[in-house]
């Protein structure tokens, strides 16, 4: 069997020409069925393919580069209520709009790098290499995010709700930082270890003790029968920075998570832990999922989260804290809410619409109770 493929992309070759047992193909999908129909690839492998061009330069120094993206577009309206009245907001917005490129260099390293490109906004999202030889061992440095959560650690292609829990934003986003992780997966265990920048940005603060971020990740996938894995994990955060930077100006987190599919079904459940100078935060939250058939999935989620500081939980950004009701009375030390949602995937993670409606409550703010009820509706693609 040989394998070319010839596409062009703003005048670059891509991988190709195709001759397969002696036919050949004029759509590159129709190659992608074929493959996967003869059991050449799995499904999983034919959507990450169809999310992807693959350009093979004329270049010794580089194997293959992969031109990669992802525009997203939402849209929200949400109805709030607390002591002082009620108000409501909507929106709608470009919500990620990214661009970049992955490069397969020789010895086994991948270069890595790309970039927010917002309206009147341009951001670095990430740019490291990581040395792949071994896969017990990988190494990697540069500009990306440290291990965190599931939920955070989950590609914004990927989620299963328009928007990562309260509770994930809470305790779970530090930030993109300059720093190095090794990583490994010896079946069933895998690990990570990590050091970062911890003031976040490019480098630490010219003329100060430099601050750093460690990280260390453990934890167990196996199958439990023909369809069904089980993924259990343990990660710690802990900053040098008398401050704190991580999640809300935390100290040290510490993350249990869980996530097991069997079938169509899925669930992931995980507890986040934090500590900083103005008290102790957790919450839990728990996310079953269902798919009712190869394009429709349904997706629940209940989170709720306690604080020690009286002020150490916010309204949700997106889109509870936007009334205008909640304007300097947006922080308390209880939170919960509810989520129900539909995704339909038209070609996978590559291309999905997606709806959600969400419940959420704040409790003791500066005007009491904040009672919030938003529904989204989500268009996102990959390229």
């Amino acid at each position: 069997m040989k394998i070319t493929w010839k596409k062009t992309i703003a005048g670059a070759s891509v991988l190709g020409v195709v001759l397969l047992g002696g036919h050949s193909f004029a759509d590159y999908n129709d190659l992608l069925k074929t493959l996967e129909d003869n059991g050449t690839l799995t499904s999983d492998q034919v959507e990450s393919l169809k999310s992807k061009q693959i350009i093979i330069p004329d270049n010794k120094f580089v194997k293959k580069m992969e031109i990669r993206g992802r525009v997203q577009v939402q849209a929200a309206y949400v109805d709030g209520e607390n002591d002082d009245g009620s108000g409501d907001y909507s929106t709608m917005e470009l919500r990620r709009a990214r661009l970049g490129a992955r490069g397969e260099f020789p010895g086994k390293v991948r270069g890595h790098i790309e970039g927010n490109i917002l309206p009147g906004e341009a951001s670095l999202r990430a740019a490291y290499i990581q040395w792949r030889a071994h896969k017990p061992a990988y190494f990697k440095v540069g500009y990306d995010k440290p291990l965190t959560s599931l939920e955070e650690n989950t590609s914004s292609s990927a989620i299963l709700t328009v928007e990562r829990s309260n509770l994930t934003n809470t305790l779970a986003a530090p930030g993109e930082t300059v720093g190095a992780l090794l990583t490994g997966d010896v079946a069933p265990f895998f690990y990570g270890l990590g050091v970062y920048n911890g003031e976040g940005g490019t480098r630490n603060t010219s003329n100060v003790t430099s601050k750093y971020l460690f990280n260390a990740r453990g934890g167990v996938e196996m199958d439990v029968t023909d369809d069904s894995t089980l993924i259990a994990m343990v990660t710690y955060v802990q900053s040098d920075d008398p401050n704190g930077n991580v999640g809300s100006d935390y100290d040290d987190v510490t993350y249990a998570s869980l996530r097991f599919t069997t079938g169509p079904f899925d669930i992931r459940t995980e507890y986040m832990t934090g500590s900083s100078p103005d008290g102790d935060t957790d919450g839990f939250y728990i996310q079953p999922s269902m798919m009712l058939n190869e394009k429709l999935q349904v997706v629940g989620r209940y989170e709720t989260i306690s604080s020690d500081n009286p002020e150490g939980i916010r309204a949700t950004s997106r889109y509870g804290r936007r009334v205008d009701i909640v304007d300097g009375v947006d922080r308390g030390d209880g939170f919960s809410a509810l989520y129900v949602g539909l995704n339909y995937y038209i070609t996978g993670n590559g291309d999905k619409v997606m709806l959600g409606f969400e419940m959420n409550e704040l409790e003791n703010t500066g005007a009491g109770t904040y009672d919030s009820t938003t529904v989204f509706t989500a268009w996102r693609t990959l390229f």
